[in-house]
């Protein structure tokens, strides 16, 4: 017989994993409902896959407990909690009591307590436990009787630890994590470790000596570097494991009743999901809590508890482009997939289309599908557009919705935008699974995303800015950019011979042969046998990337050797050797444009990545002469000019960066005159303020600047100019600041057009995840509202150029590039004033155009 499993949930601890695992949600009446959303989901999930026998959530009581008693500081690094998150936690012990579920709290105790004491409990209820937690605390109760299932991504992405795969993670067995927390703290909650002894360290210790008593009782038997370490801090080790167990003697108590539901249970679940307008879990909820309603089971027949699949009614189109135009009158989903096996349409089997309007569709073969989209793209509804425009004629305009791009406008940090995925998320039938209903749901899809986008203020994102890029990027793919493949073969023998040198230089200094490529090796190479001071320890040897042989290398030249053996070889293998393979009959490298990769709104590039061809170096511009122009072409650059600190000053209205740039001032110089209160400033000045402007806007730490400014700067030289620029430039710190305050309240900033990003991670437990989704928030306005001015730029232009011979070819950042026809020179200035009043701010938009024959022999075409 099998066991009877209690399934006991960390309430507080999952809420909190929901409300920054989920995007910003509210009621149409402005409730905040995202964590709320992300837990409902959650406990879904646990009914349909762990079927427990018995249910129960475990919260904090408010005010301390008795850790804070032993420990004042407890806890006493957690940030304010979000308001936003504040009124969901109330509301969740409504929400919790609606869905059937017993809560317990105890004060004094924290829920990591009562769920210790349950699952010790439950055993002797005979039970077998299921912890359920969006942290890892628990993990010390597992045994043999008791599993943690955890969220890993998200909220319904889990991992569940039984005793090996506690061991497998850490290196020791579950009885031993108070022991390791006391060694290496954990920040979260505010309990020390001992400095110095990182988790490598402390799996060695418990590996040899299990627990902390211990180490204390056999001081003497350990490794040197560990007793130092030690030395001093042991009532400090106690009183961290102390803090850090879960005590199994809560007073709390619980019957371990079957969890089973009302009628009346069932339709208060019904109306408080109703209120909070969960349309996706209200569609689910007869099919997971009917099995726990009295009489139910989880034998029912599907039919019972699952609603009706969208029923549709597959017809045949007869043939002729009259009944397709006829069809094409009103809005149309065209859904591409193989043949259905039912199909009688085709011999064989092959790509063919459904056509659907409403629940009515038809299956018509992909050529006849196409010919409709290039008539009648105006009223089309498609997810994933691109590709099939790349088959249709260049003047094509923009299809009326593709919903892989209202997704991805929706929520921009998604790895995917799966039909299917968005059709389970946005719609309240279920999941189809014939191809003729998938491409009913994308018919019905359209309304409930634009519904959405409506509300949340999006639509024009999409249908000004995504959808008309759509037939731009499509001719630029179709067409490339002409490469030369003789000059990247010779480019190549080029590099291989400065390779080989560069790579002896490295072995005479070296003093020996070995593998360069090898971090591992090369660590053993500069911090053993050279004894180079700086070394960074990582789990498999030394540090060795960029930025630490970049600040060793101005005293130490086989630094710099190896940084251009790198380079090097980056250049041969990545472009010189692989972009020749790539050219295609036509004499021209065809990349694709990706609108839904990168979470900033900007445009990526792959198959090659043409954004990525090196600039700085004359090495690696030696990559971009291989691109050249058509014959009766020369190639032609625009490209913004400090784009993203023209926006930082229109975006923070601080006076002197807007008067700088009024006044078409180098804004480096203003900036190095404030800062040094000097009217006339070094160079060496002025490359500080260069930095110190661009370190606002990526949110670079005094730490990174230091190593930025090199030359023996300190972190404390470092701190003292960034405290000096945020005095000189007030307005700057007030928008950064501001900007972090609104993703920790909404959980998203916007751009100027309006555009969304989500910061899930704004609120992270972990110092280096939060500070790294504060960086990112701090900029996301800024890259953002310039990737949107590009792309408006991009759309203006192509209006422009519509009818002549010069012709868009390359999106790289915030450069565009173009093949300009002989004697078209009169485009130049058009094209220019385009791409600076796309999208007109407080500031002047410059643009800096450049013709030549190649993408690296330009020359600057000064203003009329």
């Amino acid at each position: 017989m099998a066991s009877k499993r209690f399934v006991i949930i960390d309430g507080y601890s999952l809420l909190y994993r929901a409300f920054f695992a989920t995007r910003y949600l509210s009621t149409s009446d402005g409730r905040p409902t995202n964590a709320l959303y992300g837990f409902v989901g959650m406990i879904f999930y646990l009914l349909e896959n762990v079927r427990p026998d018995c249910l129960c959530v475990a919260l904090d009581a408010p005010g301390k407990t008795f850790r804070h008693a032993d420990f004042p500081d407890y806890k006493g690094t957690r940030k304010e909690t979000a308001d936003e998150l504040k009124v969901q936690l109330v509301a969740a012990r409504e929400l919790i009591a609606a869905l059937g579920i017993e809560s317990l709290e105890v004060t004094g105790y924290e829920a990591d307590d009562i769920v210790g004491t349950l699952s010790c409990q439950a055993e002797r209820n005979g039970y077998e436990t299921t912890i359920v937690t969006g942290d890892l605390d628990s993990l010390q109760l597992v045994d043999e009787h008791v599993s943690v299932l955890t969220t890993r991504q998200g909220v319904t992405d889990t991992v569940t630890y039984g005793p090996e795969a506690v061991k497998e993670r850490y290196g020791f067995g579950p009885e031993f994590i108070p022991d390791y927390k006391a060694i290496v703290g954990d920040s979260s909650d505010n309990i020390p470790g001992v400095p110095g002894i990182g988790a490598k360290g402390a799996a060695e210790l418990i590996q040899t000596f299990g627990t902390i008593e211990e180490m204390l009782a056999r001081f003497e038997q350990l490794p040197p570097k560990f007793q130092k370490k030690i030395a001093g801090v042991e009532d400090q080790m106690r009183l961290s494991k102390s803090l850090a167990t879960i005590q199994c003697d809560a007073p709390v108590t619980f019957a371990y009743q079957p969890f089973q539901l009302t009628a009346e249970q069932m339709t208060s679940a019904q109306a408080l999901l109703e209120s909070y307008e969960f349309k996706n879990h209200l569609r689910r909820l007869s099919l997971v809590m009917g099995p726990y309603l009295e009489g139910g089971s989880f034998d029912a027949p599907i039919a019972e508890v699952v609603e009706e699949s969208l029923e549709v009614a597959l017809e045949r189109l007869p043939e002729g482009a009259d009944a397709l135009g006829r069809l094409a009158e009103g809005p149309y989903a065209l859904y591409f997939a193989a043949a259905s096996a039912q199909s009688d349409l085709f011999e064989e089997a092959q790509t063919v289309a459904y056509l659907a309007q409403g629940t009515r569709v038809w299956e018509i073969r992909e050529p006849d599908a196409r010919r409709l989209l290039g008539a009648h793209p105006g009223r089309a509804i498609l997810h994933d557009a691109k590709p099939h425009y790349r088959h249709l004629p260049e003047d094509t305009a923009a299809p009326a919705f593709d919903t892989m791009l209202a997704g991805y406008v929706l929520q921009s940090d998604r790895s995917n935008y799966m039909l299917r995925d968005l059709v389970q998320a946005h719609l309240d039938f279920a999941l189809p699974t014939r191809p003729e209903q998938m491409a009913a749901a994308l018919y019905y899809l359209e309304g409930a995303m634009r519904e959405r986008l409506i509300k949340e203020e999006q639509l024009s994102v999409l249908a000004d800015i995504e959808l008309p890029l759509i037939p731009i990027l499509s001719r630029m793919e179709r067409l490339g950019v002409r490469a030369d493949k003789a000059a990247l073969q010779e480019f190549s023998k080029q590099l291989e011979v400065t390779l080989e040198t560069t790579t002896r230089t490295i072995y005479e200094m070296a003093g020996e042969e070995f593998n360069i490529g090898s971090p591992k090796q090369l660590g053993v190479i500069l911090f053993e046998k050279m004894q180079i001071p700086g070394q960074q320890k990582t789990k498999i040897g030394y540090a060795t990337g960029a930025e630490i042989l970049q600040l060793l290398a101005p005293s130490y030249p086989i630094c710099t050797e190896i940084l251009t053996w790198r380079e090097l070889t980056k250049l041969k293998s990545t472009y010189a050797e692989a972009l020749g393979k790539l050219i295609q009959p036509d004499g021209r490298i065809h990349t694709t444009y990706n609108q839904t990769v990168a979470a900033t709104g900007r445009l990526s590039s792959n198959d090659p990545n043409l954004q990525n061809i090196p600039i700085r170096t004359e090495l690696g511009r030696g990559i971009r002469k291989a691109f050249l122009a058509a014959d009766g072409y020369r190639l032609a650059s625009f490209d913004y000019s400090q784009i993203e600190l023209r926006l930082l000053a229109h975006l923070c209205d601080d006076e002197a960066l807007v008067e700088a740039f009024q006044a078409h001032q180098d804004v480096h110089t203003v900036t190095a005159q404030l800062m040094f209160k000097a009217e006339e400033v070094s160079k060496e000045q002025r490359r500080y303020a260069k930095m110190l402007n661009y370190a606002v806007l990526y949110g670079v730490t005094d730490f990174g600047l230091a190593n930025q400014l090199g030359g023996g700067f300190s972190i404390a030289e470092a701190k003292a100019l960034i405290d000096q620029y945020n005095e000189r430039f007030p307005k700057v710190k007030a928008f950064t600041t501001g900007v972090i305050a609104e993703a920790r309240s909404k959980g998203f900033t916007t751009t100027l057009t309006g555009r969304r990003r989500y910061f899930p991670d704004i609120h992270n437990a972990k110092l280096n995840i939060r500070r790294g989704a504060e960086r990112q928030a701090m900029n996301a306005p800024i890259q953002g509202s310039a990737a949107d001015m590009l792309k408006l730029a991009m759309i203006g232009v192509d209006r422009r150029l519509s009818g002549g011979p010069t012709r868009m070819l390359l999106n790289v950042h915030d450069e565009l590039v173009f093949e300009l026809a002989d004697g078209d020179d009169a485009r130049i200035e058009p094209i220019r004033a385009e791409m600076e009043n796309a999208l007109p701010i407080s500031v002047p938009i410059e643009v800096d155009a450049k013709i030549g024959p190649n993408w690296n022999e330009m020359i600057p075409v000064p203003r009329p």
